[in-house]
């Protein structure tokens, strides 16, 4: 009971100061999305008990969720202080037709779903992420309007990223006394991923601007951060890491005119490092700072002699031959809230998978073919429509930008796409609310960074 009263205190408390400053409630969501689970984790911390993303057991079954409320805050505040101003209500950027087709498109699925008889109930939790991604777009936008904004978005970025590590250190050192015999992981999924999105931005500061005291705390957080990393054990997230660091060091050698023969020196050094790496790792089998290499390589070698990685490999690539099924005989789509079609049952590998997720046959770990699956050839083309958009939007900014922290972000927007996409094949990604509202508040500060970089400019003028 106490619980529910502070509870409520701080709601109706937090509601008020987001009515008065909206942006407050900008860093309120990406402070939620950064820190607090949205699934139970391995080894319960005290972040996961925070109720933000799902209701207490008292409070089940209500349309919303806590965070829901918060964007409904946020959406209400922003447009009841512009129209008191007689301001535009709301502005949607450059992406924002790319995001109404695909949403178009969503609705379309909707409708089908529920026209064939799928869940309700199933739907609204299938569809909840490609609103929250929108809306997270839209408060991004409508909200970041100065450069300080964002380097206060950063470090709310740079700061969660060191708890989480920390948290990660404590279960890894403390609880499970550094034997990680038995576990797949020590925190949520989606952990991994942050842990290299924040990789990417420390390398952004070694290559390409250095903003003094972010770098410095980056450089102090990045020791637990890898170790924290390694323990959680995300394979994807290792191939993302590479193919972001890809991506970064080909928009940098694109976007600085001067120190390319630094940068191209550069990456011949991380070659030979990283080839000297793998050859100590194939020295040292089972030391703990090895496990990257063979995690990786287990993907491409589904033959793997590490059962856990084998089995998870044979559990996808029949979920993967499933969803291909269920899209050749619905090849326009199947509709949301309805189970894809299994010909080879997944409970033939993982008997007690409804125990472990109660969506199992609905929302696959590859959520790039569930939305195939879901949507059909029109809805998977707006998908690849929006993200190609970000992609190229995200370069050219990069490119014509002149304030080189702003360029900094919009070359580390560009590189997390890449690496949500390709998480996205194997890990649940576009169904996790965390990475979706992260990765919609970084496409609206995308969008938004020209006309900063302008105001900014101006200004100097």
């Amino acid at each position: 009971g106490l619980s529910l009263v502070l509870g409520i205190v701080v709601a109706l408390g937090l509601a008020i100061v987001i009515v008065r400053w909206p942006l407050v409630g900008l860093y309120v969501v990406a402070g939620c999305a950064l820190l607090i689970e949205d699934n139970p984790p391995p080894v319960s911390t005290f972040t996961d008990t925070l109720y933000v993303f799902s209701w207490p057991p008292s409070l089940e079954g209500l349309f919303e969720r806590p965070i829901g409320l918060v964007f409904i805050t946020i959406l209400f505040a922003l447009v009841y202080q512009r129209f008191l101003k007689r301001q535009r209500l709301l502005a949607g950027g450059e992406l924002l037709l790319p995001f109404l087709f695909y949403l178009l498109c969503v609705a379309g699925g909707i409708a089908y779903g529920l026209a064939s008889g799928g869940s309700l109930k199933i739907i609204v939790v299938e569809v909840r992420p490609f609103w929250y991604m929108f809306v997270s777009y839209l408060i991004g936008y409508n909200l970041i309007s100065h450069k300080r904004h964002i380097q206060i978005f950063f470090w709310l970025v740079l700061l969660s990223a060191g708890f989480k590590a920390l948290q990660g250190l404590y279960i890894y050192l403390v609880i499970l006394h550094g034997n990680l015999t038995g576990y797949d992981s020590i925190m949520t999924h989606e952990e991994s991923f942050f842990f290299a999105a924040f990789i990417i931005l420390f390398v952004l500061f070694c290559l390409h601007y250095r903003s003094r005291v972010q770098w410095l705390m980056a450089l102090l957080m990045l020791p637990c951060v890898l170790v924290a990393l390694v323990a959680n054990q995300r394979r994807a997230d290792y191939v993302a890491l590479l193919a972001g660091l890809a991506v970064v060091w080909l928009l940098v050698l694109r976007v600085k005119r001067k120190g390319r023969a630094q940068l191209i020196a550069g990456m011949l050094i991380c070659i030979i490092v990283g080839a000297s790496y793998i050859s100590l790792a194939f020295l040292y089998p089972k030391a703990s700072f090895t496990k990257p290499v063979f995690a990786v390589m287990s993907i491409f070698n589904p033959n793997s002699t590490d059962y856990r990685d084998a089995t998870s490999d044979v559990y996808r690539i029949i979920e993967n031959n499933d969803l291909k099924y269920t899209v050749k005989q619905h090849p326009l789509g199947l509709g949301f809230g309805k189970p894809f079609l299994q010909p080879v049952p997944l409970t033939n590998i993982f008997p007690q998978i409804e125990a472990f997720d109660m969506y199992y046959n609905y929302v696959p770990h590859n959520t790039i073919y569930w939305i195939w699956m879901r949507l059909g050839p029109i809805g998977f083309f707006a998908l690849w429509y929006l993200i190609g958009a970000v992609i190229v939007r995200g370069s050219l900014t990069a490119r014509n930008l002149r304030d080189p922290y702003l360029q900094l972000v919009a070359i580390y927007i560009v590189a997390t796409t890449f690496m949500e996409i390709i998480v996205a094949f194997a890990d649940y990604q576009l169904f996790f609310y965390r990475n979706v509202i992260y990765l919609g508040l970084l496409l609206g500060m995308l969008v938004k960074l020209p006309k900063i970089d302008e105001k900014k400019e101006t200004n100097h003028i």
